[in-house]
This record gives C-alpha cells, structure tokens and sequence, in this order.
C-alpha cells in the first residue's frame, strides 16, 4: 500500500467518520455529509471498497483493517 493514498475530499470525509464510529450506515453517511450528487457518492464509495478501505454490509459501510492503517499514514 502506498505511504500516502490519494482520495477526494468526500472519500476523506467518509473515512473520517467511520474511524468514529467503525460502521454507519449508508443513510446516516450520506445524511450527514450532504453529497451534491448520489451516483458521484455510491462511485467514491465504491473507490473506498475497491481501495480495501471499507467494506459494505448490507446498508452498512464499514471501516477495515486496513482503513485503520491507512489512516495512520
């Protein structure tokens, strides 16, 4: 994993409020950042998955291993 991921501004808002809560679901995520666009949020989001850095439940997205690492970095 690179030293420094490069995420847009609401992949780094999503990771930040899952390192609070570990799991929110998709609601309440999108409830509280207000994203300008639903399918630009569900293409981040699916970024975030792809990256390994959440992982999605049901309705639920939540923070792996690896987020938590990630963030650290």
């Amino acid at each position: 994993m690179p030293s420094r991921l490069k995420l847009s501004s609401l992949q780094r808002d999503i990771v930040m409020m899952l390192e609070e809560a570990r799991a929110e679901t998709v609601g309440t995520v999108i409830a509280t950042l207000k994203p300008s666009d639903q399918g630009e949020f569900a293409a981040q989001v699916n970024g975030l998955v792809t990256l390994g850095l959440i992982r999605k439940e049901e309705n639920t997205l939540v923070l792996t291993a690896q987020g938590r690492i990630a963030l650290r970095t």
